[in-house]
């Protein structure tokens, strides 16, 4: 397997082998001839030395390995950089090293990064067309016609050889010491590009509009110094020569105009790719699935993807929620969607091999794929029982003009990583092509077959579909890892043929076989120790309290070894820079650049959590707690917040999903089969209110009635007999010692409890009452 790429030692990120390169080695000077799996083929260039087949990590561990140049110089090994640098400087030194950086990438590019869409390169800059010695000493020149002092041949190459080393940090030490400015300030040369820019979708003018529209925009922009910026008009039009603009384009047609800055360049070609990793693609799209966020809600998810085009393998794809936070416009609180932090997660992810996770299917595996699978283990010991999915380096990124891909943090990433940013022309889907089709074929070949499938849009999307059984992120992002391995990575693809048969279409496995049996493998492994250079980060001070990072205070033994320490660094003072994680916030790590190592801190209050957590779980509980009357302040009410958050998505939802109607009954045309009951109240009369006799009163007080109850015995007769009668004497209620509680009802009561019997003479009986006194009582 011959193997023109870079082959890095272990433990030594960059020390790069490469096809044709010179190295030292064992005291004699070789070149690289080949790479075959973990051997190199070394072809000696001493006069008295002889040739070489040896392991390429004895080549690289021995103590007198060095890369050398052309001219046998040694050359310094590659590695990860701190983009910490640009942080330290000011508005001013920044802005000049990226205008640098903007005139070296039109040297290698064509165009400068921030070109419309559709520019075509300037007179002197085409890459077709020029050669790379032609196109430095045209910058030269134009340079120099805007006033440079100091930009000669011989400058602009060495100022690029740095860039292209160590990407804008490379500027650092090459222009900040002496960049002088000459007549024409750089800020005009930018403000009168967007002017010419502004004037091609407005009616035709010619020069002296334009002219007065320049010392308009300087005089709006640089009030204060515009006696010193402003040109001349003589000076104007020189500039508009070397800049390549003629003046009569101005007065072309509207239409002429437009379809010449916005029309695609000609030669019309397809994307072409024929070395791993030579170009990739990166965009963002909705996944068109709802799953389960971390609060146990339904939550959108978007996609962000990398396709190489050479082999058209998905390197690398995450999934993240994608929520509009809540509050007024500028301090929303609780939103989430694709970071910058992201996409530089999926740069790493590309460089490393994917693990197979359990229960996936066998044929998931790369080991039973069409990979050479044993060539890659004994490059990259990482690939054994991986997925069948390739780890292709990026050298070439094509990004829209997304704001996460804009982001400086990405951009100076992948200056790190040693990938080249390409950004794509705005309103051209023909530079992204790739990209975009994939997202469709995601969409038709997976999103489809999964649970919470919305759609492309509202009126496609069906009812209830947040009401059923939903996928959790992490189980989302699963399903698709095992997909991309078992479905993408293993079928043909239209767009990949044969080199040797082209009707014959493969699959993105067998086309990186094919390839990487022609380049070799060459795995960059990073250490913790470099990942955490990856993380964003910020400039803090160590006090008592620890650092404090999003209203979340971090603090360890260790770093109070720092507190009130100086850093050493210019304009700093005691401010010391402070890593995190937004997947991981549970720890901080401070970068000791003297020591050269990394200091970790705690969140204070993570035993009040005691499980794992995001940024966006720490947003969601602060959101909580504000709309609760909190605030944002109270870290120990939001960590007890973020617990219950984690609790009750592992929880589920409180209310449960509504069991479902049972079907009604098939029973044919309806029929009236029921009979009328008889009302037993039919005929009776309403009765008269004055005809109703009411109920007998108790001569008894409440409170005697509710404490005295009916006896449990009857008296015996000699306890209640009158000494003089023969007769027993009724008992009064006062008289009973029964239970101290009310029995049986109502009609019980008044049968116990009567009133005592007048004596007859005691009751005069009226006259027509019709009743007689005798000696047994009174009769009728």
């Amino acid at each position: 397997m011959t193997t023109p790429a870079t082959q890095t030692a272990p433990g030594q990120p960059g020390a790069g082998l490469r096809l044709g390169t010179r190295l030292r080695w064992q005291g004699g000077t070789y070149q690289v001839l080949a790479l075959q799996g973990p051997e190199v083929q070394l072809g000696c260039l001493d006069a008295e030395g002889q040739d070489a087949r040896v392991l390429a990590s004895a080549v690289t561990g021995a103590a007198d390995y060095g890369l050398l140049d052309d001219d046998g110089h040694g050359m310094k090994a590659e590695h990860v950089a701190d983009s910490s640098g640009l942080s330290l400087l000011s508005a001013d030194e920044l802005q000049r090293v990226r205008q640098w950086e903007r005139h070296l990438r039109e040297i290698d590019d064509g165009v400068p990064p921030d070109a419309e869409e559709g520019t075509a390169p300037r007179p002197g800059y085409d890459p077709g067309r020029f050669t790379l010695r032609e196109r430095i000493a045209a910058k030269a020149a134009e340079l120099k016609a805007l006033g440079f002092r100091h930009a000669s041949v011989r400058t602009i190459e060495r100022r690029r050889g740095a860039y292209r080393a160590r990407g804008v940090f490379g500027l650092l030490r090459e222009v900040l010491p002496g960049s002088p400015w000459g007549r024409t300030d750089e800020r005009v040369v930018q403000l009168l590009l967007a002017e010419v820019a502004a004037l091609q979708a407005e009616s035709d003018g010619d020069g002296s509009r334009l002219f007065e529209r320049l010392q308009s925009a300087v005089r709006h922009a640089y009030p204060d110094e515009y006696d010193r910026l402003m040109i001349s008009r003589a000076t104007f039009y020189r500039l508009l020569e070397r800049l390549g603009i003629r003046v009569e384009s101005l007065r072309w047609p509207t239409k002429r105009r437009l379809d010449e800055a916005n029309g695609a360049v000609s030669p019309f070609t397809p994307t072409v790719a024929l070395r791993l990793g030579e170009q990739v693609q990166i965009d963002s799209t909705g996944l068109d699935v709802l799953a389960l966020g971390d609060d146990g809600r339904p939550v959108q998810v978007e996609l962000t993807a990398a396709i190489d085009v050479a082999t058209r393998t998905i390197i690398g794809a995450m999934i993240v929620p994608k929520t509009p936070g809540r509050g007024p416009r500028g301090r929303r609180v609780g939103g989430r969607a694709t970071r910058s932090f992201d996409a530089v997660l999926m740069i790493a992810q590309a460089l490393a091999p994917m693990p197979a996770r359990p229960g996936w299917s066998s044929s998931a595996l790369a080991e039973h794929s069409e990979m050479p699978y044993a060539d890659l283990v004994a490059c990259d010991p990482r690939m054994a029982g991986a997925a069948a999915r390739p780890v292709i380096r990026p050298r070439t990124v094509v990004i829209d003009h997304g704001k996460i891909f804009n982001s400086e943090h990405f951009d100076d990433v992948c200056r790190m990583l040693r990938i080249d940013v390409q950004p794509a022309r705005e309103r051209t889907a023909t530079d992204k092509a790739i990209i975009e089709s994939t997202f469709n074929a995601i969409k038709r070949r997976f999103s489809q077959y999964v649970i919470g499938y919305t759609g492309s849009d509202l009126a496609r999307r069906g009812k209830h579909v947040e009401d059923g059984p939903l996928w959790s992120l992490n189980e989302l992002q699963d399903l698709l890892d095992e997909w991309i391995a078992l479905d993408w990575q293993q079928k043909p693809h239209p767009g990949l043929r044969s080199p040797f048969l082209p009707g014959l279409q493969v699959s993105p496995n067998r086309m990186y076989a094919t390839l990487v049996a022609a380049e070799g493998h060459t795995p960059l492994p990073l250490t913790p120790h470099e990942n955490r250079k990856l993380l964003p980060f910020k400039r803090l001070r160590v006090t008592d309290k620890g650092v404090t990072i999003d209203n979340r205070t971090y603090n360890s033994e260790a770093l109070q070894e720092y507190k009130n320490r100086h850093s050493g660094l210019a304009g700093q003072g005691k401010r010391w820079q402070i890593r995190y994680s937004p997947y991981a916030p549970r720890f901080v790590w401070l970068w000791d650049h003297r020591e050269n190592d990394w200091v970790e801190a705690e969140f204070i209050h993570q035993r009040l959590i005691g499980d794992a957590w995001t940024q966006w779980t720490w947003e969601q509980a602060t959101l909580a707690v504000l709309e609760h009357g909190g605030s944002k302040e109270d870290q120990r009410r939001i960590a007890r917040e973020v617990s219950a958050l984690r609790e009750r998505a592992r929880r589920g939802p409180d209310l449960q999903p509504q069991q479902p109607r049972p079907p009604r009954l098939f029973t044919g045309p309806a029929l009236d089969l029921d009979v009328p009951a008889a009302d037993p109240y039919e005929g009776v009369p309403d009765p008269d209110p004055a005809t109703v006799v009411r109920a007998p009163t108790l001569p008894l007080d409440n409170a005697q009635l509710l404490s005295i109850g009916p006896p449990a015995v009857s008296p015996p007769a000699e306890e209640v007999m009158d000494d003089d009668s023969d007769e027993p004497e009724p008992v009064s209620l006062g008289e009973w010692n029964g239970s101290r509680s009310l029995h049986g009802g109502a009609a019980d009561l008044f049968a116990f409890v009567q009133p005592r019997t007048p004596a007859p003479s005691e009751t005069p009986l009226p006259h027509d009452s019709g009743i007689e006194m005798t000696e047994d009582g009174p009769t009728a």
